[in-house]
């Protein structure tokens, strides 16, 4: 790899011209001349009717090549949660104006019981506009702490992880986010939380509007649900739960269903050039395919029938203290 040459004085007043005329001060003592990083004088934002919560910005610009510069903003809320924008391309004029157009409200999302902080970058889209692409998110809601992953490729599901907040231990059933329908997944138990995935539709700024949306829905639903007991879960989400139940039978109930089929086939007389013995003949190439397809794997499991939960708390040691 080839050393980076340092950024000139002549190259820093260049790169840092369109943001000193929108009134950013560049801190060359906490700017790296050496890596090409220059940083910003963070700036302080009160609240506000459209922002309700205090916020401290950070911008960054990275200088690879004359053709191929980074700017990063760094958002930080007073409890804690961060976003982030990046925006990257060979123009620093067009990326300082690609951040700015970006509200800062707009990476803040709050609602009954949780708040969210959304990372984005901002890209040129294929016809030339700009689009803002949600990457990933925070939230806490319920004694939790959310963080939810969106791959850039279309078709791949967004990752979906639950963690306990420092002090709290939690026990959730694995249907607490699949009772919300299809795009949802059963939660898995993991190290220190739960992890699944979340399904979206389409590409670009479309798959960002429907993750948004899944989001907030998902939200909404920890922060009542949470806010409840497992008992009124189960009896609230009776039904819904007994969905899921039959949905995770499916791939089971299919590979039965082909096993008995395969069994039942040498007792079929089929002509030679039938349709049908020709379906039968490539069923494991279309079954392979069809895996491929899908988001996830199928699994082979005989799900477990939803009980009801008579706790009085999501968390065992405050209900075993009551108790």
């Amino acid at each position: 790899m080839s050393t980076p040459v340092p950024l000139t004085h002549h190259e820093i007043l260049e790169l840092v011209a369109p943001f000193s005329r929108r009134g950013l001060r560049v801190d060359l003592p906490a700017s790296d001349r050496i890596a090409r990083r220059l940083r910003f004088r963070p700036v302080e934002h009160a609240p506000g009717p459209q922002q309700p919560l205090a916020l401290h910005e950070a911008l960054e610009l990275e200088s690879f090549a004359a053709d191929d510069q980074r700017v990063t903003r760094r958002l930080r809320a007073g409890d804690g949660l961060e976003a982030v924008l990046v925006a990257d391309g060979p123009d620093v004029a067009e990326l300082a104006e690609r951040v700015a157009a970006v509200p800062l409200q707009r990476h803040l999302l709050h609602g009954r019981g949780w708040q969210a902080a959304l990372s984005y970058r901002a890209r040129r889209s294929g016809d030339g506009s700009s689009e803002v692409i949600l990457t990933e998110a925070s939230a806490r809601v319920g004694g939790l702490a959310l963080k939810l992953k969106v791959s850039g490729v279309s078709g791949v599901n967004a990752d979906l992880e639950l963690m306990p907040l420092p002090g709290r231990s939690m026990a959730l059933p694995d249907d607490l986010l699949a009772v919300l329908g299809w795009p949802w997944t059963c939660i898995a138990r993991l190290r220190e939380g739960w992890g699944g995935a979340l399904r979206l539709k389409g590409a670009g700024a479309e798959r960002t509007r429907d993750a948004e949306h899944k989001l907030a829905r998902t939200l909404d639903h920890l922060a009542r649900t949470l806010a409840g007991t497992p008992q009124a879960f189960h009896e609230t989400m009776n039904r819904e739960r007994w969905r899921v139940t039959l949905r995770r039978a499916v791939p089971l109930l299919v590979s039965i269903g082909l096993i008995a089929g395969a069994a039942t086939v040498p007792l079929i007389e089929l002509a030679q050039n039938s349709v049908w013995r020709m379906l039968v003949f490539h069923s494991p190439a279309f079954l392979l395919m069809l895996f491929f397809c899908m988001g996830e794997m199928p699994r082979l499991e005989i799900p477990p029938v939803p009980l009801l939960a008579r706790a009085g708390s999501w968390e065992p040691q405050a209900q075993a203290a009551s108790a």
